[in-house]
């Protein structure tokens, strides 16, 4: 079959996941794939998806353009599918979206109709695919048939990872490490930016590093060099950076919607390199990481605080961590892997559009 993928985030990371991968998995099955990027609506062509076996449209929001391409492919019988890897399509939710607070009334009000189009397009495609079983639900809640298929590493990451990994760490300093792709992240980080303060407070050999725009307290900035600085970059970039990380952060804001739709890529991406990570106690990644074994989970202050230290005391067990979830993630998070789940719901996905047709027949 030939399959045609949409990517509406100029997010080159995220669309990397959802929409590159997706084609190398899709590749792998012996299909045809074509993809295009649309997140700018005056590059939406109709005329171009017309042909394909099956549509994915990944967080597209709906226009006059989009609106067109899925009136053609009902009626040429093609499924479309919408895809997302956030909580960007429900309008009730988004105060749960902490960063948009920070946004200027105009822009608030312009995001707030971005989740409503989001929303237009959901209701709009025969199925959905997310990459966390929250976002299934809520989709599900919406009354369309929702499938999870879950980030993973693309073939060119997977060949990166075991190249970086191969070579040896330098360096006398233990350097705990954050990576930030977006501003949004500053109440994500707030949960555990005290327990770091507490750890440079307690080890002067450990340095923080933090990539990528984020905002922090004067109790960090009061560290000085000590906490260093470095630009958001791409992923090959952020790869190379990562793995010179002893210890890797996952924090999300406890007990927020918003942060329980987000995937473990975190986990993912350190994993990979070898390098334990610790995490916010919450979806997704208590489903992920066991605690104490491939990964660590922390609550609270105290808890962030008890596992820092613990990592940065024992230096043998951290590397023995860091090789865990490297193995968790060699056996749940290749491309193998995903392609073989991508395979077993694929027939349902494609069957979407005959069952919708026949419910409304």
């Amino acid at each position: 079959m030939r399959f045609f993928i949409a990517s509406g985030c100029p997010i080159a990371t995220t669309s990397l996941y959802r929409c590159v991968h997706l084609g190398e998995q899709l590749r792998a099955l012996g299909h045809e794939t074509r993809m295009v990027d649309w997140f700018d609506e005056a590059n939406i062509v109709p005329q171009d998806a017309v042909g394909y076996g099956a549509i994915f449209l990944y967080r597209l929001p709906m226009s006059r353009l989009l609106e067109a391409v899925i009136r053609a492919a009902r009626d040429a019988k093609i499924p479309t599918l919408f895809d997302t890897d956030d909580l960007v399509f429900e309008p009730e939710l988004v105060a749960a979206q902490r960063g948009v607070s920070k946004l200027s009334p105009q822009d608030q009000e312009r995001h707030l109709d971005g989740v409503r189009r989001y929303l237009r397009t959901l209701e709009s495609c025969d199925a959905v695919t997310t990459a966390t079983p929250f976002l299934a639900e809520l989709a599900g809640r919406r009354g369309k048939k929702a499938f999870v298929h879950r980030n993973a590493l693309g073939d060119e990451m997977l060949a990166l990872a075991d190249q970086l990994c191969a070579q040896p760490k330098v360096g006398e300093r233990l350097v705990i490490g954050y990576g930030s792709g977006t501003p949004t992240h500053d109440f994500d980080f707030a949960e555990a930016a005290p327990a770091l303060a507490a750890i440079l407070t307690r080890y002067a050999f450990v340095e923080l590093w933090l990539v990528g725009p984020l905002a922090i307290s004067e109790d960090l900035t009061a560290f000085g060099e000590r906490v260093r600085r470095f630009p958001l970059t791409d992923w090959q970039g952020w790869f190379e950076r990562a793995r010179q990380f002893d210890i890797a952060l996952a924090p999300l804001e406890i007990g927020n919607l918003f942060c329980r739709a987000k995937s473990e890529i975190k986990f993912v991406e350190a994993g990979a390199l070898g390098v334990p990570v610790v995490a916010s106690r919450m979806e997704p990644f208590v489903e992920t990481i066991t605690h104490h074994e491939n990964g660590m989970l922390a609550a609270n202050e105290s808890e962030w605080t008890d596992a820092l230290s613990w990592l940065v005391e024992n230096p043998e067990e951290r590397a023995a961590m860091g090789a865990r979830a490297r193995a968790t993630v060699l056996q749940r998070y290749t491309p193998e892997a995903r392609t073989a789940d991508l395979a077993a719901i694929l027939p349902r996905l494609l069957a979407a559009r005959k069952e919708d047709a026949s419910t409304h027949a």
